[in-house]
């Protein structure tokens, strides 16, 4: 007989399992020991990061092949990986490039940070994408990146909106195929402060007609730059929160754009 004590507790049970439901878009963080096999790699090599130790983007899943495709474009090699124990003297010196492809969070052991942190101070290019802006980042890797801390995006009906992307620079390779004003639909970021003054502004956000509360409104409202640290090449770029993003042409050669500046092969800057 079915006591109501039983079903109560039957419901517990379940309610709890429901509970304890992992979250795939806020995976538990993880520290990677084993390095991965590495494939061998000729010419200019690109290594693509999508480790989350932070908020997981569906559109990894799109992005990552994306990226495969624009340097399989340029005959060059790339290494894609969720495996932050690549991070070591011996691997990291194999690739001219690392793009982080909506990576989120503190994904580095002590050893595997010193070896990512020596590998730029030794020229290495970087180019972050979309989650590379967000506020689960150790303070390290903000000051890389050349701004302020992450204060949030428009939620709810207004998380993605049309709107005007202003460039300000034509001359870059990432940006030279874009007109004066780009319409892009996106989850437009917000920081605490703009980019440092040693950072170039690519592209900015025309705040004008958008739904943003106070707390996002920036003014000067910057998605795009590069910067320098040392001789490496940094480049950012807060696009790419959807998977639409990864089929798009004109925002592909964005993103290609920034690896061929990343490794060197194209525009100035950092000699």
């Amino acid at each position: 007989m079915i006591t109501a004590a039983t079903l109560a507790a039957a419901l517990l049970l379940t309610l709890g399992a429901a509970q304890a439901a992992p979250d795939p878009r806020r995976p538990a963080p993880t520290f990677d020991s084993i390095p991965p096999a590495l494939p061998a790699l000729d010419g200019p090599a690109v290594l693509i990061v999508s480790k989350t130790n932070g908020y997981r983007h569906d559109s990894i899943a799109e992005a990552v092949p994306a990226i495969e495709s624009v340097v399989e474009a340029r005959g060059w090699s790339s290494f894609a990986t969720e495996n932050a124990a690549v991070f070591n003297p011996r691997d990291l010196a194999k690739f001219d490039v690392i793009v982080f492809a909506n990576a989120s969070g503190d994904i580095y052991t002590p050893d595997q940070r010193a070896a990512f942190q020596a590998w730029v101070a030794n020229g290495g290019g970087f180019v972050g994408l979309h989650s590379a802006g967000d506020g689960s980042h150790p303070d390290w890797f903000v000051k890389m990146r050349g701004n302020g801390n992450f204060t949030g995006h428009p939620g709810g009906g207004d998380q993605f909106q049309p709107a005007d992307l202003i460039v300000a620079d034509h001359n870059h390779p990432a940006t030279h195929h874009l007109p004066a004003r780009w319409r892009w639909t996106d989850e437009y970021y917000s920081w605490d402060a703009p980019p440092a003054a040693d950072a170039h502004i690519l592209a900015s956000l025309d705040e004008t007609g958008m739904r943003l509360t106070p707390k996002l409104e920036m003014g000067h409202h910057a998605l795009i730059w590069w910067r320098c640290e040392g001789r490496a090449r940094i480049f950012y770029s807060a696009l790419g929160h959807k998977a639409e993003a990864w089929a798009d042409p004109v925002h592909l050669k964005v993103v290609d754009g920034a690896i061929a500046w990343a490794a060197r092969k194209e525009g100035t800057g950092c000699d």
